[in-house]
């Protein structure tokens, strides 16, 4: 049986799938880099989105927010998002770039705001298609690039909810360990 080494979560806003994401990476002492996405303002109405280095899962302190890792922003609630595609064109292809001596690259989360990033969208699928395992996150709403990715024959997708995401947990903690055992 081919294991599938691109292992994406998915689900509604806040049921823990990040939180899955960086306790897997904690449990095992996992070396990754690639990215991760800081937010502000208030749950489910957020202000501004940012894209931080995934290595932050990994350390205590706070990732710095500023107008060179936002990519996307808005005044108030009722406005459309401001995107800033060369956020994803620089940095989110710089942070997808180095990672030959990594364990996992980390993906969370893909989702809308990089539609129109076609660099960015690029590197992700060439990273999907190197030999490095992908743990990450897929918005659960459907657009070209998403159902290009989740339609590959190496990717695994969980849907996790408030009721199985410890079960979700131990699965994807079992498969990461499968897959860089198998790796060594």
């Amino acid at each position: 049986m081919m294991i599938k080494k691109n292992i994406f979560l998915t689900g509604s806003v806040g049921v823990g799938k990040s939180k899955i994401i960086s306790k897997v990476i904690k449990q095992l002492s996992l070396n990754i880099s690639g990215f991760s996405v800081a937010r502000e303002g208030k749950k489910n109405n957020w202000s501004s989105f940012y894209l931080i280095d995934a290595s932050f899962l990994n350390k205590d302190e706070q990732p710095r927010k500023n107008e060179f890792n936002r990519f996307a922003f808005r005044s108030d609630y009722s406005k459309n998002w401001e995107i800033n595609i060369r956020v994803f064109d620089k940095l989110g292809v710089q942070l997808l770039t180095n990672i030959d001596d990594v364990d996992v690259v980390i993906m969370d989360e893909l989702g809308r705001f990089e539609l129109t990033a076609f660099k960015f969208q690029k590197k992700v699928i060439e990273v999907l298609n190197s030999d490095k395992p992908v743990l990450g996150v897929i918005k659960d709403e459907s657009n070209v690039f998403l159902d290009d990715i989740r339609n590959r024959k190496d990717v695994q997708i969980f849907r996790v909810t408030l009721e199985n995401r410890e079960e979700v947990y131990k699965e994807v903690l079992f498969l990461i360990k499968q897959i860089i055992t198998l790796k060594e």
